[in-house]
């Protein structure tokens, strides 16, 4: 089948088509790059809306400024590129990365079984594997709703991954709430739902609609279940005996968190909670999308909110000893850190305990004080945890920068450990301006490849004070 474009290209498609959805039909051409969605019917204001959404306003795939292509987001979107005419309204799309299948069959236990059994265990992935793919998701949401775009149908079945790869992509681009053009046309996935919308499902109001808002219901959701590999909602209390019934009240206007602080009617026995498996600034989000924002949707945590945290939680993690744990690695709180100079017993959820190491370097960030040069303040409990070869970005020195295109993603400084002497280092990769601070002596800088020895008290100034983090490295006894 030969496709037009609203350009006069044509394309070379299949002529049978591999998937069929409510709103069209799906090809893949023959050169294995695009994806091509026929349309059944046509809103009146369809194409004015893919205009829109392919051209610079608001593309989420194209530089604002250029018009060019980003490949950094192209990435982590299956972003329509160009409108098909012939043989009817349709567009065409990149295909998603080889590998990648539909978030589900990583969600649950049973889908998780099929996925041993057919690719290998290994193509589950580990747990920092599902934290990376949570921080992509949030910087998908983030990128969408800063271009004022409403998904409204952030699912299991919208996002595609592969969690061995940390491969990530959000599909279905198309159908996004485009303001002034075109309406939402569905009311999301169940189970994804924000409560206001869920609820229509027993009582329908006219007024209630997808926004970013109930983008962001769907994104904590998704989030917390790729986590802690449950669903946040759906606990042991019932509403009703009638199946369907129960589900919609349980996610709609009776909808409890399952780890309510107060109210324990929902609570499932022998949790494990996430107050034991999140970092606090993360439970903090938790708490802000399940407790304070789950009925007001004001409250609940912005897509950067959870892009930021879930990124410092990265640099918390810590690697188990146990090479069968199902985890591989977990996050180290600070506040079970005992008295100084005393031992710390750190112990994985698996149950095995870290011997590795004697000490272990915690890397805890100062921001400098807007207008005080010199001065700095802490950043909201933001630490990282030595572990060999980890190493810090240009992000981590400055707290204005962030992953993205046009960011530097080479290491800046990496930490290493001597497992002869047992002494831990730090080496200075590509920072020009880092000091070692030592209050009895004038600072000293630490030159390009140079390494400094990690000892309890060491304060690191990773670039100029008005714009750069101080760290402060408190060695744990472990």
């Amino acid at each position: 089948m030969i496709v037009t474009l609203a350009d006069g290209t044509q394309l070379e498609c299949e002529d049978d088509s591999f998937a069929e959805g409510g709103e069209g039909i799906l090809y893949f051409d023959k050169v294995g790059k695009y994806v091509m969605k026929l349309y059944k019917t046509v809103e009146p204001q369809r194409e004015a809306a893919l205009q829109k959404i392919i051209g610079t306003e608001y593309s989420v795939v194209l530089n604002g400024l250029t018009g060019t292509s980003e490949p950094y987001w192209d990435e982590l979107f299956a972003w329509p590129k160009a409108i098909i005419v012939k043989p009817q309204l349709g567009l065409t799309m990149l295909r998603a990365p080889q590998g990648t299948m539909e978030l589900k069959w990583f969600l649950g236990s049973k889908q998780r079984e099929v996925i041993a059994k057919k690719h290998g265990a290994d193509k589950l992935g580990k747990w920092s594997n599902y934290l990376t793919l949570a921080l992509k998701m949030a910087r998908v949401v983030r990128r969408m709703h800063f271009r004022g775009l409403c998904h409204s149908d952030l699912s299991f079945r919208n996002f595609l991954a592969d969690p061995s790869t940390e491969r990530l992509i959000l599909i279905d681009c198309d159908g996004l709430v485009v303001p002034g053009f075109l309406p939402p046309n569905v009311l999301g996935t169940p189970m994804c739902m924000a409560p206001e919308l869920a609820s229509q499902m027993i009582h329908p109001n006219p007024n209630v609609h997808p926004s970013t808002r109930t983008d962001l219901h769907a994104l904590s959701t998704l989030v917390y279940w790729l986590l802690l590999r449950r669903h946040p909602l759906l606990g042991p209390k019932v509403h009703s005996p009638e199946p369907s019934l129960d589900e919609a009240l349980s996610l709609g206007e009776k909808a409890l968190f399952i780890e309510h602080p107060t109210d324990t009617s929902n609570h499932p026995p022998n949790l494990l909670s996430y107050t034991e498996v999140l970092t606090p600034a993360v439970q903090r989000l938790v708490q802000r999308a399940f407790v304070d924002g789950l009925h007001d949707p004001s409250k609940r945590p912005s897509a950067a909110d959870w892009e930021r945290f879930l990124l410092r939680m990265q640099d918390a993690l810590v690697t188990c000893e146990n090479p069968k744990c199902f985890l591989g690695s977990f996050v180290l709180n600070p506040a079970n850190f005992v008295n100084p100079g005393q031992k710390s017993k750190i112990v994985c959820h698996c149950g095995t305990p870290l011997t590795k190491f004697q000490t272990l370097p915690i890397f805890h960030f100062y921001q400098p004080k807007r207008g005080q040069t010199g001065h700095f303040q802490n950043d909201q409990g933001y630490i990282m945890v030595g572990q060999p070869e980890r190493n810090l970005y240009i992000w981590h020195a400055d707290p204005a920068q962030a992953p993205g295109p046009g960011i530097d993603h080479q290491p800046k400084a990496t930490l290493k450990f001597d497992y002869r002497h047992n002494k831990w280092y730090f080496q200075n990769l590509g920072l020009p301006d880092v000091q070692l601070l030592d209050p009895a002596r004038l600072p000293r800088n630490v030159k390009l490849q140079d390494q400094v020895e990690l000892t309890d008290g060491v304060r690191l100034l990773l670039g100029p004070p008005d714009h750069c983090r101080l760290a402060y490295v408190e060695m744990v006894r472990v």
